[in-house]
């Protein structure tokens, strides 16, 4: 997992992607939660790697909290127009908690 910081408008949205490569983050869970909520999850998990602030778009649709899911996300840098699409992947072992796994692109979306 490579950590680096996001500093400068060229230069934080080239690094974002491998700032944020990969992350995790735990929640309480129902078995679908909002996408606000669950954005919330993720964004947890990438400030935990990063002093950037990340805002995160899942969609507009209900996400399923089932081990092995995978959403994908965009992903930027507050006050940036560089978009990355991210794969979060969803664990959940007993149902009541889970955890994401968040890898981002390296190249931007087109």
């Amino acid at each position: 997992m490579q950590i680096k910081h996001v500093m400068g408008a060229a230069f934080g949205a080239a690094m974002l992607a491998t700032t944020l490569a990969g992350c995790s983050a735990s929640a309480s869970v129902s078995r679908t939660i909002s996408p606000d909520r669950f954005e919330a999850t993720v964004v947890e998990a990438l400030q935990k790697l990063s002093d950037a602030e990340p805002e995160v778009d899942c969609g507009d649709d209900q996400i399923a909290i089932e081990d092995g899911n995978e959403v994908h996300c965009d992903v930027n840098t507050a006050g940036y127009d560089v978009v990355y699409d991210s794969l979060v992947r969803i664990s959940t072992e007993d149902g009541e908690q889970y955890s994401v796994h968040v890898e981002v692109d390296d190249q931007p979306k087109s």
